[in-house]
């Protein structure tokens, strides 16, 4: 659980399906202008570029598991 409580009353375009990262925007909703450059970059991360978008997500979830953290 987050130290900052989520706004529940934001409106947060999550595409993922991750609800993990649906809590964090919530969370970051608090900073309007900080969650959508993070939203923007996400997006350009995982959603442009010539790496298929489920290899990034493999290795998203790779990476967690090496760090020992939940994905």
């Amino acid at each position: 659980m987050s130290r900052i409580p989520p706004d529940k009353s934001a409106s947060v375009p999550v595409t993922t399906g991750n609800t993990t990262m649906e809590m964090l925007f919530r969370v970051m909703a608090h900073r309007p202008t900080i969650m959508q450059h993070t939203m923007e970059l996400v997006e350009a991360t995982m959603r442009e570029g010539t790496v298929d978008p489920k290899l990034k997500e493999l290795l998203a979830i790779r990476v967690s598991q090496v760090n020992h953290c939940f994905y």
